[in-house]
């Protein structure tokens, strides 16, 4: 069978195989890095856009009381089978970031891992804004990054990356457009089934915000914006940044 799956959802089965390299207890690190130097103490925190978890658990597992919400209902079955395993009692929620309603609010919510480059335009992203805006505590941080022209030009544009295993084989290429500032992603996956493979396909858009147009909405959605930084430091980002963290403050 051969099909355009929803972004996400049969990348699922691979993901955490694909992204083994990225060190989620030096983003863990990092993350409270940023709560210390604001001297909050968040207990309550909400991973959007948590996939399949890996974050969100390393979090758990650090006494942090944690919700996770992300659209992909294959990132979420595997975050469901991980929490469980682990014996971490985790809430894990079916939902977009710009329409969700858990009816209650947190210390601090994340989006990390450029998931707000898939906020396609101004209006989206603004939309997201408000949403996390309203899940929040007073007071609370909004904490969450995005990748940049530079990241996507250098690492990604015109480039395309294979691998060959035994249960499953990927082929992903990257396409961006400087006018558009969209960069286009097309996954196409085969999954063993048997003695067969199953072929599908996967696209991911993303578009790149700079950081002003950022700050601008932050602040028309009624946040204080506290601080950029140059990921994983506490540096302000430059023309060499490949991914910029935000943290704003619920007013």
């Amino acid at each position: 069978m051969t099909g355009l799956a929803p972004a996400y959802e049969r990348f699922a089965y691979a993901y955490d195989r694909i992204m083994y390299n990225v060190d989620y207890q030096r983003w863990a690190d990092y993350i409270q890095s940023i709560f210390n130097q604001q001297g909050e103490s968040p207990r309550t925190i909400l991973d959007v856009a948590c996939g399949t978890a890996a974050l969100t658990l390393v979090l758990a597992e650090r006494s942090f009381q944690m919700t996770g919400i992300d659209l992909a209902e294959g990132m979420l079955t595997i975050a469901r089978e991980k929490s469980v395993n682990l014996g971490l009692d985790i809430e894990l929620v079916h939902g977009d970031m710009r329409t969700f309603n858990l009816g209650k609010q947190f210390d601090a919510i994340l989006c990390t891992y450029d998931s707000i480059n898939y906020m396609q335009d101004e209006e989206n992203f603004a939309t997201a804004c408000i949403q996390i805006f309203d899940h929040l505590k007073p007071s609370g941080l909004f904490v969450f990054d995005v990748t940049t022209e530079r990241n996507i030009t250098r690492h990604f544009h015109a480039q395309t990356f294979a691998e060959n295993h035994e249960e499953y084989a990927y082929i992903w290429q990257n396409l961006y457009s400087k006018k558009d500032q969209v960069c286009r992603t097309n996954l196409t996956f085969f999954i063993r089934d048997g003695d067969l493979f199953e072929r599908f396909e996967e696209l991911h858009v993303q578009r790149i915000f700079n950081n002003g147009l950022i700050k601008k909405i932050l602040k028309q959605c009624g946040y204080e914006v506290l601080g950029m930084y140059d990921m994983y430091t506490l540096n302000r980002p430059s023309l060499f940044s490949d991914r910029v963290n935000f943290v704003a403050r619920k007013l």
